[in-house]
């Protein structure tokens, strides 16, 4: 029987991707640290909801039994951290992904999907659109986590035969999006709104970035799940820039009024371009986007607007 395990099914992506799974009429395995009551609601007759801490290796090797097709969301770090935390993000990143994959191998998972970050492990770009063959030089602790857990995943499930889908996403944005923690730009520009705060712009405002809608992000996902395993990494995204004034704008005309933004200088760990080809994951999975960026602002503004209270904390 197949069994898909969602590791960060309480995140942003995760309540989406379950949401799609359980639709599809798949066998669904929730893990995260903690199920709050809304989750539970939602979703607590339709799949099985097991709580799991990566650093626990013994904990973790025995909750995953019967698992058979893994989709690996879980992170504790962003983009927005820069190098601050460099060593504390090899200790709670790099270090419990690698024993997860072991764990994976050992307990006879089938299919890891794992969620790269397409903004971050290609650094300053040489061409764009970037394609997957682009070398690789991340600005930011995040974006070379991601990257070395790429490439032990490819070592170690290689060496084992554990098949793998490594998704580069863009940046994935939509209903549910909450802004925590720099996370998100659309979703981080809402939360200001509320809060009353103008937005913090890095630089210019002219740095350009791959949006994608969340509806987008877990059609990719979940034709990497139905799928056999590529053995393969893909660029999951839009092939499309928009700067961040751009997008300011965007949310501004859904919105039907101005937002307050402040200008401080660029960071180091930014690079002024990030555009990622799917040509290839059009090619092995079927799959581009359908979302027109602006729909997509517009869902996401309209369920904003209508989740005017705290947000449920996600993990």
């Amino acid at each position: 029987m197949t069994l898909v395990g969602v590791f960060g099914a309480n995140g942003f992506i995760g309540r989406h991707l379950t949401r799609a799974l359980v639709g599809r009429g798949h066998n669904v395995v929730c893990f995260a640290r903690q199920f709050p009551l809304d989750f539970q609601a939602e979703f607590g007759a339709t799949v099985d909801m097991r709580l799991i801490d990566l650093h626990d290796d013994i904990q973790t090797h025995t909750r995953i039994l019967g698992i058979t097709h893994v989709v690996q969301l879980i992170n504790s770090s962003n983009a927005a951290m820069g190098n601050r935390k460099v060593v504390a993000d090899i200790h709670s990143n790099l270090i419990p992904h690698v024993n997860f994959i072991n764990s994976c191998i050992q307990s006879g998972v089938q299919s890891f999907t794992f969620l790269s970050s397409g903004g971050t492990v290609y650094g300053r770009p040489q061409t764009v659109p970037i394609v997957e063959d682009h070398p690789t030089f991340p600005l930011n602790s995040y974006g070379l986590t991601k990257l070395f857990t790429e490439q032990y995943l490819r070592m170690l499930g290689h060496d084992a035969g554990m098949g793998y889908n490594i998704l580069r996403v863009a940046n994935p944005f939509g209903p549910g999006q909450l802004g925590a923690g720099g996370q998100g730009l659309i979703g981080t520009i809402l939360r200001k709104v509320k809060d009353g705060e103008p937005l913090t712009i890095f630089g210019d405002g002219l740095s350009e970035r791959d949006y994608l809608y969340i509806d987008d992000t877990i059609d990719a996902i979940v034709r990497a799940v139905e799928t056999k395993p590529m053995n393969d990494v893909v660029n999951i995204g839009s092939g499309q820039g928009r700067s961040i004034l751009a997008v300011l704008a965007a949310v501004e005309a859904a919105l039907g009024a101005p937002i307050a933004r402040t200008h401080i200088a660029d960071r180091a760990t930014d690079t002024p371009s990030n555009i990622l080809d799917p040509s290839r994951a059009e090619r092995l999975l079927g799959w581009k986007t359908f979302t027109p960026f602006e729909t997509g602002v517009a869902e996401t503004v309209a369920w904003n607007l209508n989740h005017g209270g705290p947000a449920p904390r996600q993990s």
